[in-house]
C-alpha cells in the first residue's frame, strides 16, 4: 500500500489528519495515530463529549493543540487500553475524561466502537482495519499532499452543535412527559448496595491511568456530564441501552458509582486528578439546550460546561459527596411537576 492511513506499517505515506474532529467510527481507528503526535490537551469520553471541537477546547483552556477522541459508549474494557495509550501522547499536559453510566458496566462487554478501538490499538502491520471505500477515498487525498478526509465526514461532526432542540421533537417530549408525570415507583427507592470494588472502572481504568499520568506530570479532569433532570425519570421507566442498573433508584446508583470514583482517587493520593460534577450546574440542565434527552447541543452551553472545568466551579471531593447527592436529588424533585404542555407555547431556544 502506498498510503498507510492508520500508521500500522513501516512503509507507506504516513497520515496527515485534518485539524478537526472525525466521525466516531473513524476516530476509534485514529487513536494510535493521534497518540504519536504532540498534543497538550486530549479529551476522551462518550457521545456526550463528542460535540467539543479542538478550537473550542483551545479557546477555553488556552491550549495550543487540543484533540477530542470521544466515541459512543466507551466501557471499562476498551477505555483502559485507550487511555493508557493516550496518556503517553507527546507534550500532553491535560487529559479530560468524561464518565457516565456506560462505565458502570461490570460484565466485560464493549460496544462495537470500543471493540474497534481495541482492535486498532493492537493491530499489526498485516491487519486492515476499516479499509472501506470512504477510507480509500480519504487515503487517496494523501497522494496529493492533502489530509485524510472526505467532505461527508465534516457534516457528521458539525451536526452535533446547535442542532434543533429536543423540545421540537414530539416523540422525545412525549416520552419525557410520560416518564415525569407517571414516574416509576422505584424513582424514590434507595439504590442497591454495590461495593466500590465491584466496578472494574476503578481498578482497570482509574488507578492505572491516574498513576501513569502522575508519573508523566499530566493532570486529569474526571467529568460527570450534565443531563436534563427529566431524563432521570426516563432512565428509570424505560430501558436504557448500555446500562447495568440494579434494583432501586437508578440516579442514586449512578451517584454511588461517582462517589466510588471520588473516594478511590482520594485513597490513592492521586493529587493530579480532579473530579468535576458538571451535572450539578443548573445552567447546563435546560432541556432546550439538548438535541435529545442526553446530548448538549447549544454552543454557549457547551462552552459553559468547559468553563466549569477550567474554573473548578463544580469540583466534588470526599467532603462534598453528600452535598453532591443532595443536589441531584433536589434537581430531580424540582422537575416532578414539569409537564411538556408547560412549554409547548414557548419558542425553541
Amino acid at each position: 500500500m502506498i498510503v498507510d492511513p492508520y500508521d500500522l506499517r513501516p512503509w507507506g505515506l504516513s497520515p496527515i489528519l485534518v485539524d478537526a474532529e472525525y466521525p466516531p467510527d473513524k476516530t476509534v481507528n485514529l487513536i494510535r495515530v493521534v497518540a504519536r503526535q504532540p498534543h497538550d490537551l486530549v479529551m476522551f469520553g462518550g457521545s456526550t463529549t463528542m460535540p467539543f471541537t479542538a478550537p473550542r477546547l483551545n479557546a477555553v483552556f488556552g491550549s495550543k493543540s487540543a484533540v477530542n477522541l470521544s466515541y459512543m459508549a466507551p466501557m471499562p474494557t476498551d477505555t483502559a487500553p485507550v487511555l493508557l495509550r493516550l496518556v503517553e501522547t507527546p507534550g500532553l499536559k491535560r487529559l479530560i475524561v468524561a464518565v457516565d453510566f456506560s462505565e458502570m458496566r461490570r460484565d466485560g462487554d464493549t460496544f462495537y466502537l470500543g471493540g474497534s478501538a481495541v482492535t486498532s490499538l493492537r493491530a499489526h502491520w498485516y491487519d486492515m482495519p476499516d479499509f472501506t471505500r470512504p477510507v480509500a477515498r480519504a487515503s487517496l487525498n494523501r497522494l496529493w499532499g492533502r489530509a485524510f478526509d472526505i467532505p461527508g465526514w465534516r457534516g457528521e461532526v458539525t451536526a452535533l452543535v446547535d442542532a434543533p432542540s429536543v423540545t421540537t421533537h414530539t416523540d422525545y417530549m412525549a416520552l419525557l412527559n410520560d416518564a415525569v408525570s407517571h414516574p416509576d415507583p422505584a424513582m424514590d427507592a434507595q439504590a442497591s448496595a454495590i461495593a466500590c470494588a465491584a466496578y472494574p472502572y476503578l481498578t482497570q481504568v482509574l488507578l492505572p491511568v491516574g498513576r501513569a499520568a502522575l508519573q508523566r506530570g499530566v493532570h486529569i479532569d474526571i467529568v460527570f456530564p450534565p443531563i436534563p433532570f427529566q431524563t432521570y425519570y426516563n432512565w428509570q421507566k424505560n430501558h436504557l441501552e448500555f446500562s447495568s442498573w440494579e434494583k432501586g433508584a437508578h440516579h442514586r446508583q449512578l451517584v454511588g458509582f461517582y462517589g466510588c470514583i471520588v473516594k478511590t482517587i482520594a485513597a490513592a493520593h492521586l493529587a493530579n486528578v480532579t473530579v468535576h460534577a458538571t451535572d450539578t450546574d443548573r445552567r447546563l440542565t435546560d432541556l432546550a439546550d439538548y438535541r435529545d434527552t442526553v446530548h448538549l447541543t447549544k454552543s454557549a452551553t457547551l462552552t459553559a460546561m468547559l468553563q466549569d472545568i477550567r474554573d473548578r466551579t463544580t469540583v466534588v471531593t470526599p467532603e462534598s459527596l453528600d452535598a453532591f447527592g443532595r443536589l441531584i436529588d433536589e434537581g430531580i424533585a424540582d422537575v416532578r411537576t414539569w409537564r411538556w404542555s408547560d412549554r409547548r407555547s414557548s419558542p425553541p431556544r
